[in-house]
């Protein structure tokens, strides 16, 4: 899974200037990768030199932690593909003074990042627009919480057209510099992977929504050709996994079974999948007995159980005695 890449999003003042946000949602989503469906707020990778500097797509994936992760049980892991790109949320708003953009992030081995602001406030000549840059670190050893409100930009004065700066406005937060150079419109990025270190992000923050990683909603499905057999007999039985369009995703499964009123038990370890995303396990019966399938937890599902099916073993039907003579 990769990440939306903002470049050529911001191409004149005009495009800048015209920026909106839907109503704001005081509500959580769950997602199940990097993508939001949210036009205002999404996940993209920029340069850690300059917001209009290219940047390299990282690779991404949902797993368990790392530590506690601040919403749910899991969050979303960040691979840079190599130093000198940031990665992380995009969120557009209307108004410098009130930008509120949060996350929280985590490295075992700590990450370096960078925070940009742009906006058109009412003393940008036309044509330009202010950036504001800030470093952000992510230390090692748990999670932090880095929010745009709060950090201190170095800010310049940009040509849109060429994205060369026109001189220097010195350092100031969102809210003090709209307080200097008047409010406006904009998109702030804040991402970390500068050293090329992976990294998770959690509990995205934007217009008045959260955003929570959590992983794949996966159901387990149980069939067998012959639910009546003769006793020890052998019967297959077949395991299908699938997400929520119904695509086959082809997670190991561990068979159980009971007979009667007991315990359920393992039929053997974890099935892999074959060829087709399906897992088979061939099994004698003694006697009925009821099957499922388990599928045990993994970074980026939660575990699950299938409907049971019952085999049932048919009763012998009593020869006829001999006649006698």
């Amino acid at each position: 899974m990769q990440l939306r890449n903002i470049l050529g999003i911001v191409a004149t003042g005009a495009a800048l200037g015209a920026m909106s946000v839907a109503p704001a949602h005081a509500d959580t989503r769950t997602l199940a990768g990097p993508t939001t469906g949210d036009s205002d707020t999404f996940l993209t990778y920029v340069g850690c030199d300059g917001v209009f500097t290219a940047g390299a797509a990282p690779q991404s994936r949902i797993n368990l932690g790392p530590y506690s992760a601040p919403l749910g049980r899991r969050s979303l892991g960040i691979v840079p593909t190599g130093g000198g790109s940031a990665s992380g949320p995009y969120s557009s708003f209307t108004s410098l003074a009130g930008v509120d953009a949060s996350l929280s992030v985590a490295a075992t081995a700590g990450s370096q990042g960078v925070s940009y602001v742009v906006a058109i406030t009412s003393d940008s000549p036309a044509g330009t627009a202010w950036a504001g840059r800030a470093p952000v670190t992510a230390p090692a050893g748990g999670w932090t919480q880095v929010s745009s409100a709060s950090l201190t930009y170095d800010w310049s004065l940009v040509d849109l057209g060429s994205r060369r700066q026109v001189s220097a406005a010195g350092s100031a937060t969102p809210a003090d510099f709209a307080a200097e150079h008047g409010d406006g419109a904009g998109f702030v990025v804040t991402g970390f992977g500068c050293d090329a270190r992976p990294f998770n992000l959690d509990a995205v923050r934007a217009g008045g929504s959260t955003f929570d990683f959590e992983g794949l909603s996966l159901t387990t499905a149980i069939s067998t050709p012959a639910k009546q057999v003769a006793a020890g007999d052998d019967v297959t039985l077949t395991g299908r996994v699938a997400d929520g369009s119904g695509r086959v995703t082809g997670d190991p499964l561990v068979l159980e079974s009971r007979t009667g009123n007991g315990a359920w038990t393992p039929v053997g370890g974890p099935q892999l999948a074959g060829a087709d995303g399906l897992a088979r396990v061939v099994v004698p019966v003694s006697e009925t007995t009821e099957f499922r399938w388990h599928r045990p937890q993994s970074q980026y599902a939660d575990e699950g159980w299938s409907d049971t099916v019952t085999v049932t073993v048919a009763e012998p039907v009593p020869s006829e005695a001999p006649d006698k003579k």
